[in-house]
C-alpha cells in the first residue's frame, strides 16, 4: 500500500501575496511541489513546482518555477508585472509554457498552458497557471485581466468595477486568477482566485 497526500491550491488574497499550494506526495516515491503564490500590488511572488505571476508595480518579477529543481522539470516561471502607471500583473506558470508577460497600460499577462496527459485513457490537460488581474486607473491607463492557462487556471478579475479572480479548477492543479484592481486605494473587497487541488493518478500492470 502506499500513503498518498493530495496537495491543496493556495488561497487567494485580499491584498499583498496569495498562498501557496501544498505538495502532492506519493510516499517515498515522488513529491510534486504546490504552485507559487502570485504576487500582489508590490510585492514580490512565490517560488514553487511552477511560479506565480508577478504583481502590479515593483517588485514585479515573476516567481521561479521547478523550485525545488528535479528533472524532468516540474513546471515553469510565471510572467513579470509591469509597474507605473498602468500596471498590468503577469501570469502564472504552466506546467508546460511559462506565464506572460503584463504589457502596460494594454494587458495583463495569460497563465502559461498546462500539460496534457492520457494516463487515465482520454487526453486531459493538468496544471495550467492563473492569469494576471485587470486595472484601471485612469483614461488610458487600463490594463485587461489575463485568461487562465489551459488545464484548470482561473482568468483575471476584471478592473472597472474591480473584481474577484477566477479560482482554478479543482483537482486539476490549476492556478488562481489575479483580482481586479482600480486607482491607488486598490479594489476593497476583491480576492485573487483560490488554486485548484492537485490530482494523483497511479498506472499499474496486472499480470
Amino acid at each position: 500500500s502506499l500513503s498518498i497526500t493530495v496537495g491543496a491550491g493556495g488561497a487567494g488574497a485580499t491584498s499583498q501575496v496569495g498562498g501557496n499550494g501544498t505538495n502532492s506526495i506519493i510516499a517515498c516515491v515522488m513529491t510534486s511541489a504546490g504552485g507559487g503564490a502570485g504576487g500582489g500590488y508590490g510585492n514580490t511572488a512565490g517560488n514553487g513546482g511552477s511560479g506565480g505571476g508577478g504583481g502590479m508595480n515593483s517588485p514585479p518579477g515573476g516567481g521561479s518555477g521547478n523550485t525545488p529543481p528535479v528533472s524532468p522539470p516540474q513546471g515553469n516561471d510565471g510572467g513579470d508585472g509591469q509597474g507605473s502607471s498602468g500596471d498590468a500583473s503577469g501570469g502564472g506558470g504552466g506546467a508546460s509554457a511559462v506565464g506572460a508577460n503584463g504589457v502596460q497600460s494594454s494587458q495583463s499577462g495569460v497563465g502559461g498552458a498546462g500539460s496534457p496527459n492520457s494516463i487515465t485513457g482520454s487526453a486531459v490537460t493538468y496544471a495550467g497557471g492563473g492569469g494576471g488581474g485587470g486595472r484601471n486607473q485612469g483614461p488610458g491607463l487600463i490594463s485587461a485581466p489575463g485568461a487562465g492557462g489551459a488545464g484548470g487556471g482561473g482568468a483575471g478579475g476584471p478592473n472597472n468595477p474591480a473584481g474577484n479572480g477566477v479560482n482554478g479548477t479543482v483537482n486539476t492543479g490549476g492556478g488562481g486568477g489575479g483580482s481586479g484592481f482600480t486607482g491607488q486605494g486598490g479594489g476593497p473587497g476583491v480576492s485573487g482566485g483560490s488554486g485548484g487541488s492537485g490530482i494523483v493518478v497511479i498506472r499499474y500492470k496486472f499480470q
